[in-house]
């Protein structure tokens, strides 16, 4: 009579044995759900090396297709651009660049193409998966601007929350984790007034910024707040996507790792991220 191996039948039903069908279902199960919940599914599934396989497997899951996105290198309407994230920070947006022009391009940002480091990463023309920040910078200060965008196309069955869901997985394979952010002070999308506006203009606008105001016709403090005030109540009014995630649960493409925002959608575009059913393993 075969010896009954108790090591083997611990591992593989106390810690539990992963078989393909298992995985598959868990995964499809985790892209229904929530961003915020999808991430947290995320996490666990990059330490369980089966699972973290099949969702690096898109293109031997039997379909090479199914998972493969479309994209290009636009220029997009800041004024037309929809956020996808239901917090964005005012220092992270207003203080840094418009007030402080802590990088040195607020002079650009009143030209037609403002210089913002390099495209943020939008999806079907009208909205925003990452770069909200540098957007809401742009708005604040000149909402009739085109910014360059990493543009995905519309895909079909694919709402923005599910693009969030892609993009997030393409950052964790190639990070090792699901990277994470925050932003910082109030949230513009729940409304500011003219008094706070003009708190934080008279707290942090630098001397450099006060001159590019004044160069494009806003020669004080009061011009600037009231400029500011008009753009800022224009974000309001745009809100957000229905089940709009916070920033934390944000994918952050531009995240160091093994490559650039575009490296991680060229992964998307290759079909090689599992990001729809079937989900298979490579066998």
């Amino acid at each position: 009579m075969k010896r009954f191996n108790s090591i083997k039948w611990i591992t593989e039903n106390k810690y539990g044995k992963l078989n393909e069908q298992d995985v598959s279902g868990d995964i499809e199960q985790s892209f229904d759900k929530d961003v915020a919940s999808f991430t947290q599914d995320l996490s666990k599934y990059l330490n369980e090396p089966k699972t973290k396989a099949v969702l690096d497997a898109g293109l031997a899951d039997g379909d090479p297709n199914d998972d493969k996105i479309s994209y290009g290198k636009v220029l997009v309407a800041v004024k037309n651009l929809i956020p996808t994230q239901n917090i964005i920070g005012f220092d992270n947006s207003v203080k840094e660049g418009p007030l402080m022009d802590k990088y040195g391009t607020l002079n650009t940002m009143f030209t037609n193409t403002p210089d913002v480091g390099g495209p943020i990463v939008t999806y079907d023309g009208k909205y925003i998966i990452d770069g909200h920040h540098r957007w809401s910078s742009v708005f604040a200060v000149n909402p009739g601007g085109n910014m360059e965008a990493l543009n995905i196309k519309a895909k079909t069955g694919f709402q923005p929350t599910d693009i969030l869901k892609a993009v997030h997985t393409a950052v964790a394979l190639d990070y090792g984790s699901v990277k994470r952010s925050t932003a910082t002070s109030i949230n513009l999308l729940d409304g500011v007034t003219y008094e706070g506006v003009l708190g934080k203009v008279n707290n942090h606008l630098s001397e450099g910024a006060a001159a590019v105001w004044a160069q494009n016709g806003y020669p004080d403090k009061e011009s600037i707040t009231r400029e500011l005030k008009k753009n800022l109540d224009l974000i309001v009014n745009k809100g957000h996507i229905p089940g709009a995630p916070d920033r934390s649960n944000m994918p952050q493409a531009d995240a160091l790792g093994r490559g650039t925002e575009e490296d991680r959608i060229k992964a998307l575009a290759t079909g090689k991220i599992n990001i729809s059913p079937p989900f298979k393993s490579i066998n």
